[in-house]
């Protein structure tokens, strides 16, 4: 070993013990981060509405020395002015992303208006008024499914709290503690879970109440109480709160692991009336946009976890990295971290479809997925709808119109998804519907109808993509339609037309097109499509189609199973390939070898697949879930 030391000039670490997992460096450690600068709002302002996530985000109207209708797009690195508001308002408050939003209420100088606009990724429209006027309010969630609570319709502060379902405000429960000027953090779960934080009585409050889509419990207090609207990020179980007003501005963070608050890293300008980032999914990313200084500023800051994000397979990561070796003086071995390749990751048995089937519909997470329609045998065709929770799949209600998708398009989560395309009994599909997490309703149709297309998203913000149109091989479409919550519109095309591929990503502004069938041959192709046009990616290892879809993210995902033109006995494939944001890599296989699988994953470390049929062409029930280690440490022989 020192030999090799020697000839090769790299260091060999001396450790006392072996470095600890990233889960559990983050299981010891959750809060580290810190702030930095950001590009500066083009109009400095205070008091203002707020949507999307740190990278993708819209300040929405506020106060200059006035109310004002300014509405500006963050995407990561500057502000960009785009359509205004219709009227000019502030202490308003936004949900939803940069591309589907709602500005709700608020205060226009003489009045509290009910008024509600809603945000296409183009327009401002009008839309359902809030049953009751205020300002100074929390809200989360998404255009389809969000919440309003609490505020000052200047009579006095209010516990009021509606609830959103896509088409109406309904009256819920109240907060425990009325108040305004609060803030919270909810990210896009709607109506089902959030935080509220902060805000004023006749003083500043601490007060922290958690809602669980029925009511309003009292949980754990802030260390620091504060009012003038704070920041407020992530989710009702891992959150921020930044900035606000005690008897100054100040610039303290507090981070919320679904208990208790800790005290993090200050923000560089204290200040008020600030805007946040109310879609993002956890307390390792947030924005901080203008505010009161006292005065109104323009200056962003952006909030990162110090640490190494969850996707990298690491340790201990002040000092060590993937590939490094040590010595462990108390166990007298010497050691490697290792990571990737077929010891990374394997797929396990899980619980079985109630009923067995291929080319299903899919959407959700690997322990809270569904499992839409699909085909039990050539011709028969199902409206079958089944949930998985981790373990086992349960029976619940049916899509409108009976149908199977072989690319397996679906979008959302377990409690607010959409379904689109497909073949149907006679042809082509474009009926595209949407679940609640009880029921199925039919929606906008898409522009083109067609079976074996792929997609990927979220229920308000949503891509299709390929597909075919009408039987053989000509008839094979690279036609790209959006959805942003309300109809589809087409976009650019695909570089290669070809259906039945993955489509891998879990927003409708990044996605991977992979694998397919052209009608002449299967596919090996991946494109990367960057919100405005698709790319000629690295291509997957082995061409195939029908494969499990929506492994992870279009630069962190992975493809398993599918079919390769290449006859029964050899076509059926077990393959797992992983992608880096280049390259794909062989890891362990299926256990099962089967086309028309379906499947669902939010990263790369973690995901399930069902169904399919497997090499004795029969229909499968099989469930398989997918687990990667964070990283792993050898043994070094040095003999």
């Amino acid at each position: 070993m020192a030999n090799y030391q020697d000839i090769k000039g790299f260091n060999i670490q001396s450790k006392s013990s072996d470095p600890v997992p990233y889960a559990q460096e983050l299981a010891d450690n959750p809060y580290g981060g810190a702030w930095s600068s950001g590009g500066s709002l083009n109009t400095a302002r205070a008091a203002m509405g707020s949507s999307g996530d740190a990278t993708n985000n819209l300040a929405i109207s506020g106060e200059t020395t006035t109310n004002v209708t300014n509405v500006e797009s963050y995407n990561g690195s500057t502000w960009t002015e785009i359509t205004d508001v219709n009227a000019a308002r502030r202490n308003t408050s936004g949900l939803g992303t940069s591309t589907a939003a709602f500005l709700i209420s608020g205060y226009d100088g003489s009045n509290f208006p009910t008024q509600v606009e809603s945000w296409d990724g183009s327009s401002w429209t009008e839309t359902t008024e809030i049953n009751t006027a205020r300002a100074g309010t929390m809200a989360s969630g998404i255009t389809t499914a969000g919440l309003f609570a609490a505020g000052n319709n200047g009579s006095g502060k209010l516990g009021n709290t509606e609830s959103w379902n896509g088409s109406a405000w309904t009256e819920v429960n109240d907060v425990n503690t009325s108040r305004n000027d609060l803030a919270g953090s909810g990210g896009t779960s709607g109506a089902t879970a959030a935080l509220i934080f902060a805000g004023y009585t006749t003083t500043n409050l601490a007060n922290t109440e958690s809602w669980n889509g029925t009511s309003w419990t009292e949980v754990n207090d802030l260390n620091t109480a504060r009012a003038e609207r704070p920041g407020g990020s992530g989710t009702s179980t891992s959150g921020l709160c930044y900035a606000g007003h005690t008897t100054t501005y100040v610039s303290v963070t507090e981070s919320w692991n679904g208990t208790s608050w800790t005290e993090v890293a200050d923000m560089a300008t204290a200040r008020g009336k600030l805007g946040s980032s109310p879609s993002t999914s956890n307390n390792t990313t947030a924005l901080a946009t203008g505010g009161q200084t006292p005065s109104p500023t323009a200056a962003t800051e952006e909030w990162a976890y110090s640490g190494l994000p969850p996707s990298t397979p690491a340790a201990d990561y002040s000092d060590s990295i993937v590939g490094d070796m040590y010595y462990n003086s108390t166990t007298g071995q010497y050691k490697a971290i290792k990571s990737g390749g077929a010891s990374i990751g394997t797929w396990s048995a899980g619980g079985a479809l109630n009923t067995a089937r291929n080319s299903m519909f899919s959407f959700g997470s690997q322990t809270a997925a569904q499992g839409v329609a699909g085909i039990v045998s050539p011709g028969s065709y199902k409206a079958l709808n089944e949930a998985y929770n981790g373990t086992a799949w349960s029976e619940e209600a049916d899509v409108n119109t009976a149908r199977f998708g072989e690319g397996a398009c679906g979008s959302g989560t377990a409690a607010a998804g959409l379904i689109y395309s497909g073949a149907i009994p006679g042809g082509r599909t474009d009926l595209t519907e949407s679940w609640n997490g009880a029921s199925w309703t039919e929606v906008n149709d898409m522009n083109t109808a067609r079976s074996t297309a792929m997609g990927t998203g979220t229920h308000p913000s949503s891509l299709v993509f390929g597909g075919g149109t009408a039987p053989g091989a000509p008839n094979y479409t690279g036609k790209t339609e959006a959805w942003d919550g309300t109809n589809w519109t087409e976009v650019n095309d695909m570089n290669t037309a070809r259906g039945g591929g993955s489509g891998v990503g879990q927003i409708g502004t990044a996605a991977l097109c992979v694998g397919g069938y052209t009608g002449t041959a299967t596919s090996s192709k991946a494109e990367v499509w960057n919100g405005t046009s698709w790319t000629e990616s690295g291509d997957i290892n082995t061409g195939r189609n029908n494969m499990m879809s929506r492994g992870g993210t279009s630069t962190d995902g992975f493809i398993a199973g599918g079919y390769q033109s290449t006859g029964p006995s050899t076509g059926y494939k077990a393959n797992t390939e992983l992608f880096n944001g280049s390259t794909w890599s062989e890891i362990n296989d299926l256990s099962i070898a089967r086309y028309g699988i379906a499947g669902q994953g939010t990263t790369s470390t973690s995901a399930v697949a069902f169904g399919g049929n497997n090499p004795s062409d029969a229909m499968s029930s099989a469930t398989e879930e997918f687990t990667a280690a964070d990283f792993e440490i050898k043994t070094v022989t040095t003999s």
